[in-house]
């Protein structure tokens, strides 16, 4: 029964055309004829979630499937959200118009730690049980409910802090893995197997991780419960497929109001903080002719005037001039400009300065990472002082006035003069590259808390909330009087609450549970930071999990311990905790097979 999404679209709802579902290129196909019914959600408002890639593309792959159907679903603004309470109507797919429960299967995509209570949202909106166990004890008693499942970074790193509320959860790339899912839904239905039936033949698929057919164990580790199902996950890896990047055209202006197109997938750099260089290895770059048809067809069926190749390096793509100028060519009379994200400085010359903009100039961004030479050889950067001038010089030279820099602070082994020569820096960079030979260059920096993730070279790194506002106080007062220069600070409690979650075990699912009823939503967006942070704080303290979460505040590797922490210490050890906490080696990658780390040793791979 489709909902009547017009009555409640009423003239306080801001923005209405999110919940239409009728952009160009969105994909119908009749209920009727499909046996296998998805939902893909992303648990984002409708302008952050309408363009992203990964959603984009598994949308199309699945509609592409003979007798799937997929629709698609957006976290409702706060007035939406509201209205939809109020008149007891469920959330609604915005294609079809149907409820989500009468779906056969919804998938949500977790890219970030504090995503979960967004999903916890939008399954409540929906009249969904939270939590698998509540879901297969209504199973039954009868109920129809969908599988519920996530996928994404956040989901393939360490899924055990989300674990109590998912069906499954999909690892690694969704390109091949989900038309398998497909496969099983659809002779599962046939055959009208069980809940739990189904889950065990979805646990045969290598990449589905199904969380209650394995058990947590006291050091936080996970084990099978059972002998059907692997004792390790296989991560699925896949070669991007440029033809399905075309996507939606949204009535709204979104996040990414432009044609993507994927070039390259993982990346080799091995730069130590980096999560997701680890985690999508190896490197596979798509045919240049691929990337090529894919965006000439992409701009024709879109209408975008701007194109962004995607990579975590473009610059590493070997094709990438190639590419640029043979679409410049071919759309010349178009009006059409090229954009990239974040790039390797060394690798940015005169071959690249020449594609990227077009009729307009495209800003331009590096990520240099740390403020001294000593600091990008520990995080394994591979960048000299040498090469940035060079490739901010070359920049200068091809005509942008204006750069955007990328700095972390609270790095492993960090000292007060590596955080002072992300100021220096600066300074120097603006006095070898000035404008007309005379102007200051203009730079706008993102100073962002490095927060240690999973399955890196430095997720035993302990950080400290106290430290990063006194190196934000110390680079403020070092940037005060320092001219054509914007400073962006990434506030220390979003950091301490991805950091918290990040590395935790199945415990946290209770936490996040509470923090979502304590009003935490929403949590990444400055409106709503006080709210959740006071959530999260009281949802933390009354699980009984406040030590862990003072170590993210204090930093536990402290070497002058106070007399409370020492007292703290003894404490854990008489519960069974010992000074040096255990990861959650759940079965995709087990943090544990990891040597100590050494600056000049690579990380081994699974």
């Amino acid at each position: 029964m489709a909902v009547k999404v017009e009555e409640l679209l009423t003239a306080e709802i801001n923005q209405p055309a999110r919940y239409l579902g009728n952009e160009l290129g969105a994909v119908r196909k009749p209920w009727d004829a499909a046996s296998v019914r998805w939902v893909l959600t992303y648990p984002e408002v409708y302008e952050v979630g309408a363009s992203n890639l990964g959603h984009i593309i598994l949308y199309n792959i699945l509609n592409a499937g003979p007798r799937q159907l997929c629709d698609r679903a957006y976290l409702p603004a706060p007035d939406l959200a509201a209205k939809l309470r109020s008149t007891k109507t469920p959330l609604f797919a915005v294609e079809s118009r149907r409820s989500l429960t009468e779906f056969d299967i919804l998938g949500f995509s977790l890219s970030y730690e504090l995503g979960a209570t967004n999903i916890l949202e939008m399954l409540d909106l929906a009249g969904i049980p939270l939590t698998w166990q509540e879901r297969a004890t209504n199973a039954q008693n009868g109920a129809d409910l969908p599988l519920i499942f996530a996928g994404g970074q956040t989901a393939t790193s360490n899924p055990e802090p989300y674990a109590d509320f998912f069906d499954f959860i999909a690892m690694g790339d969704g390109e091949e893995l989900l038309p398998e899912i497909g496969l099983i839904l659809a002779e599962g239905k046939a055959n009208n197997l069980s809940r739990e039936a189904l889950l065990l033949d979805l646990a045969q698929i290598p990449g589905v991780y199904v969380p209650q057919f394995y058990d947590m164990a006291a050091d936080g580790s996970v084990h099978p419960n059972r002998p059907q199902v692997p004792d390790r996950i296989l991560r699925r890896v896949a070669t991007p497929i440029p033809a399905y990047s075309i996507g939606l055209v949204p009535y709204v202006q979104t996040v990414h109001d432009r044609l993507t197109v994927e070039i390259r997938r993982g990346c080799t750099r091995g730069c130590r903080f980096c999560q997701p260089g680890m985690l999508t290895r190896p490197a596979r770059d798509v045919e240049p002719q691929q990337v090529v048809e894919a965006i000439e067809q992409g701009m024709k069926a879109t209408g975008h005037s701007e194109f962004s190749l995607l990579s975590l390096s473009c610059s590493d793509y070997l094709a990438l001039p190639a590419v640029g100028m043979e679409i410049k060519n071919r759309l010349k009379d178009k009006n059409i400009s090229l954009s990239l994200p974040s790039q390797r400085v060394d690798r940015f010359d005169d071959n690249i300065a020449d594609i990227l903009g077009g009729t307009r100039q495209s800003g331009l961004t590096f990520a240099p990472e740390a403020g001294t030479q000593r600091m990008r050889d520990i995080v394994n950067k591979g960048l000299t002082n040498e090469e940035l001038l060079r490739g901010v010089k070359t920049a200068v030279d091809r005509g942008w006035d204006k750069i955007k820099l990328y700095f972390m602070i609270g790095l492993p082994g960090e000292t007060d003069f590596d955080v002072l020569g992300i100021a220096e820096t600066v300074r120097w960079l603006q006095r070898e590259c000035r404008l007309d030979g005379r102007r200051t260059l203009n730079f706008n920096l993102t100073i962002s808390n490095f927060t240690p993730k999973p399955h890196t070279p430095f997720q035993w790194h302990s950080v400290s909330t106290a430290e990063f506002s006194r190196k934000q106080r110390l680079l403020k007062g070092e940037f005060r009087g320092m001219r054509n220069l914007k400073v962006n600070y990434t506030d220390v409690r979003i950091s301490a609450m991805e950091d918290f979650v990040g590395r935790g075990d199945r415990r946290l699912g209770a936490v996040i549970h509470r923090a979502w009823e304590l009003g935490a939503g929403m949590d990444a967006w400055w409106e709503s930071l006080d709210t959740a942070y006071k959530a999260w704080t009281r949802a933390i303290d009354e699980s009984g999990l406040t030590w862990k979460y003072r170590q993210v505040e204090s930093g536990e590797w402290n070497l002058f311990e106070k007399e409370e922490e020492k007292e703290e210490g003894r404490r854990k050890k008489e519960e069974g905790r010992g000074e040096k906490e255990n990861f959650p080696t759940s079965p995709p990658l087990p943090l544990s097979s990891y040597p100590s780390l050494s600056p000049s040793l690579p990380l081994p791979l699974s």
